[in-house]
């Protein structure tokens, strides 16, 4: 930084390259100092005019140039300044020609970012370490998809403001995450935004707080699955399972032949008595108002596909011949919140009954049977998940399957080792529809 006395002489330099007309190299020397970070190095001024090379020459001490294209040292030009009546360095020559282009250097630059992105960063582990070590929103921060290490690669070069906005965002969020209510109590979306926030469109989904929120709620149950949230959870059910309702009607699950319901209250609802032999499109908001739902039997059969769902149903009803119709339920792919309800309230019920599970010889097939194993550990069985099943529905042509999800098969329990091995050496995948007859045989029995 140059000090008072030499002022002067910056204001007289600038003065006399200005007369000159020599612009266009002190623009030259300003790009390649700030490239270099440091007086060195030449540039190249191309085309240079008479008057240019007669300037340029006379003020370095230099025989005229011959050429139209000439080169000049940084070094040259700044002993020649410093040896002058100007008696001033090249940096503050360019930093006073150039007022409105502060004179920063690349290297500068990159340390001022990095600065700027490791007080950011720091400020997003702060953050977390704030939070109780068993919080939810520690947990998506340190751990989420869209946690601190997918904040800090989108917001590391944001200006200051942006960051700090970006910052309230996750606050709000992180706190929205350790408020959330149970799912068999659970609040309005809207409602809660306005008690965590003071507005309740806060974490509507087309607001930033809205969309980081959403994210959140995905890698959280990612995390706890470690089967990405994408595969399984429509955004109805993503709130749903969190105990939050943005509407109770979109998430709903189709059963069969349920004999009784009854409300918290202890009131008996006719509606699965009147349905009979109807199937019954239930929404999430008509689950959380039963308190307990009785089967038909202790076998329930739950199907993966509702076209094999409907067949089933149809076979069951054309012959049957008295006897009493098990009780079936349809996830239509991965369970939604009500799907899950359901199947909580049918276990429930009584420690006798138990769920028999079907569907797609798949890796996303394999999955749901894989979570619902594992949501209802000695509740839940494999049903026709078995080598045998699985060549009945391979058809002659199938449908090949990619090299990383047969290999992902490995990952599965051992209750499907016997299987995988088979699909694995196939090669192919196999639909529920293929057994659908079979499904039926046992069901009717």
């Amino acid at each position: 930084m140059k000090d008072n006395h030499s002022a002067p002489n910056v204001e007289r330099a600038v003065a006399f390259f200005t007369q000159a007309h020599l612009s266009r190299l002190l623009e030259k020397l300003r790009e390649r100092y700030i490239e270099l970070g440091r007086v060195g190095g030449q540039i190249t001024l191309e085309d240079t005019t008479g008057n240019e090379r007669r300037n340029i020459a006379s003020f370095l001490g230099k025989p005229p140039y011959r050429e139209t294209d000439i080169k000049v040292r940084l070094i040259d030009f700044d002993r020649a300044l410093r040896q002058s009546g100007f008696a001033c360095e090249l940096p503050d020559l360019l930093d006073a020609f150039f007022p409105d282009k502060p004179l920063v250097t690349r290297p500068q630059q990159r340390a001022a970012r990095a600065i700027h992105q490791t007080d950011f960063r720091a400020a997003l582990v702060s953050l977390a370490m704030e939070l109780p070590e068993d919080s939810r929103g520690r947990r998506w921060l340190l751990y989420g998809q869209h946690g601190q290490d997918w904040l800090f690669s989108h917001y590391k070069n944001e200006p200051v403001e942006e960051q700090e906005r970006q910052l309230n965002i996750v606050r709000y969020v992180v706190s929205a995450l350790d408020q959330l209510p149970s799912s068999r109590s659970p609040e309005r979306l809207a409602l809660f935004a306005q008690r965590i926030s003071g507005d309740p469109h806060t974490f509507d989904p087309d607001r930033a707080t809205g969309r980081l929120f959403r994210h959140a709620l995905a890698d959280l149950v990612s995390l706890s699955d470690e089967t990405p949230a994408q595969d399984r959870v429509q955004p109805a059910d993503l709130y749903a399972n969190a105990g939050l309702l943005i509407d109770m009607i979109s998430s709903n699950v189709a059963v069969f032949n349920l004999v009784g319901a009854v409300y918290d209250n202890t009131t008996l609802d006719p509606l699965p008595q009147t349905a009979g032999a109807r199937v019954l499109l239930l929404p999430l908001r008509q689950l959380l108002e039963w308190q307990s739902i009785q089967p038909a039997t202790t076998d329930i059969y739950v199907f993966e596909n509702p076209q094999v769902f409907e067949e089933v149903i149809a076979g069951l009803t054309h012959s049957n011949s008295g006897k009493t119709l098990p009780t079936l339920v349809c996830t239509s792919g991965w369970p939604s919140a009500a799907a899950l309800l359901l199947l909580d309230l049918l276990l429930a019920q009584s420690p006798a009954n138990e769920l028999h599970y079907s569907g797609d010889f798949d890796l996303a097939g394999l999955k749901i049977a894989t979570y619902l194993l594992e949501r209802y550990p000695g509740r839940c069985h494999p049903w026709h998940f078995d080598p045998e099943s699985y060549v009945k529905a391979l058809h002659n042509e199938g449908v090949t399957a990619n090299a990383a999800d047969l290999a992902a098969l490995s990952n599965l329990p051992e209750v499907f080792a016997a299987l995988v091995a088979i699909m694995q050496e196939k090669g192919k995948w196999a639909y529920q529809e293929g057994i659908a007859q079979l499904l039926l045989e046992d069901v009717g029995r």
